[in-house]
This record gives structure tokens, C-alpha cells and sequence, in this order.
């Protein structure tokens, strides 16, 4: 999905002279005016690639306390990081993030008392793969959640927090879940990658009709974050940042107004992926959670 390319690919630079384009912007304005049919297949490819990023050395000293487990999924081998042991609580990453991200979370739920499952998506982290969409993260989602002997709380980042509720509305059972910074809708993810790769309309055309034909053509009103939560009966948290540059706080504000049962937190100047690493968003969701598997 589109978070994909906004960290393979630089935003336009934004300077005096006013804005520039990336490289692969210019290539995109080129490749359309030769083949919008080329460009859009470009851009597809682009939607589904994954980047596997490198996790840093305090979060492999976290990884290497697990129990790990290699299994196959989809025809690819995913990595699933298990601690500690109590109420069962399930993290879920964003697009091209990893369990690695997690772990500050990981050491603070399990010195809390919760037994924590992680995972590498497939195309993410240790897994195998360099593409995967969301219903792929979907059923591996339910496919964990089914496995535990008792409800587990969910926990999700970004794209992370689509892939939990899709499973959810789906008929995965869950006794609470976390949204930080989500999408209220895939229509949004659209938006930023037409941003990012600078796409014209001609090339958008060719994006969707490839998209729906393989998630069918209702995809934009199905693949809604606020249709799933609008049905939801399990308490929620969102927590957003006021200053995330990927997926406006906007986003955070119409997930909550759709979930009856669900408290909203607004930070400030933690944007879209320090919000993992903050002391005040981790307390926040450990009360949460504490309170709800009460």
C-alpha cells in the first residue's frame, strides 16, 4: 500500500525556488505522456511493494527475548515473536514497518503483566516476500487471533489498524482494539499515493481498474475503517497525532465519531512514527488495555 513508496520515494522538495519534483515523478510525467496503460501498471506495482526495514540494535535485543516461530503462510515464511505470559495482547505493524517498532510496547505490556504476540507481515521485517495487500495481513491477523485460547486485545499502527479491523468486521474476535494514526479509509491511502508519485488522472484510471479487479470494484466504500468500527461492539482507543504528515489527525477524528465505543487521544508533534516510541502514548494504551481486560 501507498506507505510503501512514501518511504521509498522523497516528498517533493519544498524549497525557495518553490516545488520540485522527485525522480520518480519526473519518470512517471514521462512514462504518461508515452503510455498512461505502462504508467499504470508501474503504479500498481508500486501499490503492492513492501520494503523490509532493518530494525535497530535495542529492538533485536528485544526480537532475541522471544519465542520465535517460522511458519508457512500464504507461500511465504512469516516470523511471529511471542513474550511473557497473562492476558493476550496482539501488535500489529504498519505498511513497511515491523515487530521492531513494537518493542518499547513489547517490554512495557509485558512488565504489566500481558502475554504479547507480535509479527512480521509478510513482505515486512524477517518475513519472506517484497509484496502483500491487506487481505493477505488480514487472514494472518485471523488466523492468530483464532488461535488463542481466550479473546486477545489488539494493538495496530497505521495500515496495521485497516488489517486488524478488516479481520474484525470479518468475524476475528477481539476484546478491544488500539488505533494509532489509522486511515479512515483505503480512498485516503489513495489520495497520498497519487501525491507521492505525482500521477496524473489518465494514470489514477488505469491504478483503479487494476485494483478493482482484484478487490472488485465497491473497494471504496468497502474498504472503510469507519463502516468497520460503525459496527464494532468491542471498546476502542484511537490515539493520533495533530502533526502526522502521512495520515492527517482528520483521519484519527472520523474513526472515533464512527465507533460508538471508543475514547479518541490527540499528541502533538510525535507525527506518524515517533508516536510508537512515546512514553505518554504507551502508558496511555497500557491503562487501556488494563482496563478492559478487567
Amino acid at each position: 500500500m501507498p506507505l510503501s513508496t512514501a518511504q521509498a520515494i522523497s516528498a517533493p522538495d519544498k524549497r525557495k525556488n518553490g516545488p520540485k519534483h522527485t525522480p520518480t515523478q519526473f519518470a512517471f510525467s514521462a512514462l504518461t505522456g508515452v503510455s498512461p496503460y505502462l504508467a499504470g501498471r508501474l503504479a500498481t506495482f508500486f501499490w503492492y511493494r513492501t520494503q523490509h526495514r532493518p530494525v535497530t540494535v535495542d529492538e533485536q535485543r528485544v526480537l532475541e527475548r522471544a519465542t520465535t516461530e517460522v511458519r508457512k503462510f500464504a507461500n511465504k515464511s512469516v516470523c511471529i515473536y511471542r513474550w511473557g505470559k497473562g492476558a493476550p495482547v496482539l501488535l500489529t505493524h504498519g505498511w513497511n514497518g515491523n515487530a521492531g517498532q513494537m518493542t518499547l510496547l513489547v517490554e512495557a505490556l509485558v512488565a504489566r503483566g500481558f502475554q504479547v504476540t507480535a509479527f512480521d507481515a509478510p513482505g515486512h521485517g524477517h518475513s519472506s516476500g517484497n509484496s502483500t495487500d491487506i487481505l493477505e495481513i488480514s487472514d494472518l491477523i485471523t488466523q492468530l487471533l483464532q488461535e488463542s485460547d481466550e479473546d486477545m486485545a489488539v494493538v495496530a499502527h497505521s495500515f496495521g489498524g485497516m488489517c486488524a479491523m478488516h479481520a474484525i468486521a470479518n468475524g476475528a474476535r477481539a476484546n478491544s482494539v488500539v488505533c494509532i494514526s489509522p486511515p479512515r479509509d483505503v480512498t485516503t491511502l489513495l489520495q497520498q499515493f497519487i501525491k507521492i508519485l505525482g500521477m496524473d488522472s489518465a494514470v489514477v484510471n488505469q491504478l483503479k481498474h487494476r485494483l478493482e479487479m482484484r478487490f472488485g470494484e465497491a473497494m471504496w466504500s468497502r474498504l472503510s475503517m469507519q463502516e468497520w468500527v460503525s459496527a464494532a461492539d468491542i471498546p476502542g482507543l484511537i490515539i493520533h497525532d495533530s502533526r502526522d504528515r502521512y495520515i492527517p489527525v482528520s483521519n484519527g477524528r472520523a474513526v472515533h465519531t464512527a465507533w460508538k465505543n471508543s475514547e479518541l487521544q490527540i499528541t502533538r508533534g510525535l507525527g506518524h512514527m515517533r508516536i510508537l516510541q512515546s512514553t505518554e502514548v504507551i502508558t496511555c494504551i497500557e491503562r487501556f488495555l488494563t482496563k478492559s481486560s478487567q
